[in-house]
């Protein structure tokens, strides 16, 4: 009989292990003292441009490289 693989956290935790992993991932982060964004830094505007606009790629126009 062969060993099983060890199973990846994701495929494996629950809701509350997510939460607690999550939390943990944030508290690790804290002690760098990175600045914060503002909305301003995060907008649609301040990412893409006043002007741009994003449009949804038509399916029967993408080609196929492979």
């Amino acid at each position: 009989m062969q060993p099983s693989a060890e199973r990846h956290f994701y495929e494996t935790a629950t809701p509350q292990e997510w939460i607690a992993a999550f939390q943990e991932w944030v508290e690790s982060h804290r002690e760098l003292n990175l600045p914060t964004l503002s909305d301003e830094d995060i907008s649609r505007e301040s990412i893409y441009g006043e002007n741009s606009e994003i449009t949804a790629v038509n399916p029967s126009t993408v080609v196929s490289t492979s």
